[in-house]
Order: structure tokens, then C-alpha cells, then sequence
């Protein structure tokens, strides 16, 4: 009798194509009845593999609630999952391609806003003056969440994003945007900066007879160094046009 075994994959965007790109050069070919099937099959010698094509977050609820035994997706949707669910979940390998930032932003119109310790100062002038604290619009609840609290800022309030997030600054529905950024074209294009990235690191996945094996994973975020440099530009669109001063600093974080 034939094993088989399931793997759930991203159905679209650059993790499909990178991942069908990977099984190709491993001589994985996937067989379906066309590019719009959602569902694939690989015969790999004693073992029939069940491809499912779903959506990234998907690909981890797969996992955890045991339809498929294998998923390539991306870790930002796993850390930002229930504990329950990051429970289930043993990271096995990362892969080399799919890289991005979750970044944060602000509008380019705030100059003087460069460090995490600048939102903070402005967050709290913000509750004073509004008697409200500043929001962050994002998709990454969690991610952003533990983000803030590590760096100690207080008076943000994390709310949801459902759609296009970078636009939820220009129509002032938040102060702030966090979102996944590979480029930062879209919130460039929306009039936003980013001089606040942060970046996921992985998690330990030794295996469950390892003495270092960690039954619970945790988000641990890298140090970064980074040069940030502004020069006199001006930013316009059919909406805004933004003046930008010169402004060169280096920070550590």
C-alpha cells in the first residue's frame, strides 16, 4: 500500500511561485488539471504527496488542525497565530527565498520621528492633548503587540487592518501603519516612511528529544544597525505634496 502524505502551499503570489520553482529543482513536478486547479499530486516513489493549494494563513491552520502534515508558508502568519496553535507547530527549515520585514510607518510628514523612543514621546503627547492614545493600524495584532511592549511604548493602541493598511494613515483612521514590507513601495506611494523596522527571528525548532527543545515558541527580535538618511525632497501626489528637510542620523538599536 502506497503512503501518502499532505502538504498544504500558498496558491498564489511570489511564495507560489518560489515554492513550485524549489520542488522543481528537487524533480518534484506536481501534476493538476491546470494552473487554476487547487489540487496537485506528486508520485515520489513509494509515497503519493497531496499538494493543496490555500491561502498562507490557511497553510497554518492545516497544520495545526492535522489535514495536512506538511506546509510552506510564511512565519509571520505563525507568530502571529494563537499560542495554541504556535503549540502544534514545529518550524522544520527555513527556506531562502520570501524574505520581508514587518515594518512600521508613519506619515513622511513627521520629520523628527525616527527611533521607537520618538513615538513614544509622541504617543504620550498625543493622550495629553487628545485624551486618546495614537493607533497603529495592522494585520500582525500580535507581532506588533509584543513589538511595542518589548520596546516599552506605551499609549498605542493596536487595531485591525482587514484590506489595504497603508492607506489607513492618509485617511486618518491611524497614526501609525505596521505592515509586511519586502520594497515599501506601497507605503511609499502613500506618502508614508519607514525608519522602524523590525525583524522576526526564527524560533527554536530542535526536535522534541533535543534538551533544548521549547514546547512554547517565542518571538525573539534582532538587533539592527542602520545608517538613515534624509535629503530635501518633495513628495507630491494627485492628493498631498510633502516637504521633506534634510536630516542625517545613525542609530543602534
Amino acid at each position: 500500500m502506497k503512503k501518502q502524505i499532505v502538504i498544504s502551499l500558498v496558491s498564489k503570489g511570489r511564495l507560489r511561485s518560489d515554492t513550485l520553482k524549489l520542488f522543481k529543482k528537487k524533480k518534484l513536478n506536481i501534476k493538476s488539471k491546470g494552473e487554476r486547479d487547487l489540487i496537485g499530486y506528486i508520485k515520489y516513489k513509494n509515497t503519493l504527496i497531496k499538494c493543496l493549494f490555500l491561502h498562507a494563513r490557511e497553510c497554518i491552520d492545516s497544520l495545526a488542525n492535522g489535514t495536512a502534515d506538511i506546509a510552506i508558508s510564511g512565519k509571520d502568519l505563525l507568530f502571529n497565530s494563537e499560542r495554541e496553535i504556535q503549540k502544534k507547530i514545529k518550524v522544520y527549515k527555513d527556506l531562502n527565498f520570501g524574505h520581508a520585514s514587518l515594518s512600521v510607518f508613519c506619515m513622511n510628514t513627521w520629520i523628527d520621528c525616527q527611533t521607537m523612543l520618538d513615538v513614544s514621546e509622541i504617543a504620550s503627547d498625543m493622550l495629553k492633548k487628545n485624551r486618546q492614545p495614537m493607533k497603529c493600524s495592522t494585520k500582525y495584532r500580535k507581532l506588533v503587540e509584543n513589538f511595542l511592549e518589548e520596546k516599552n511604548v506605551k499609549n498605542v493602541e493596536v487595531i485591525d487592518s482587514k484590506g489595504a493598511t497603508e492607506v489607513m494613515a492618509r485617511i486618518n483612521q491611524c497614526s501609525l501603519v505596521a505592515d509586511i514590507s519586502s520594497t515599501g513601495k506601497t507605503a511609499k506611494d502613500n506618502g508614508l516612511k519607514n525608519n522602524l523596522n523590525y525583524y522576526v527571528k526564527n524560533i527554536i525548532s530542535a526536535g522534541k528529544n533535543n534538551t533544548e527543545y521549547d514546547a512554547s515558541p517565542h518571538v525573539k527580535f534582532m538587533n539592527i544597525f542602520e545608517l538613515v538618511s534624509s535629503f530635501p525632497l518633495i513628495n507630491k501626489n494627485e492628493n498631498f505634496v510633502n516637504y521633506l528637510n534634510p536630516k542625517v542620523s545613525l542609530r543602534i538599536n
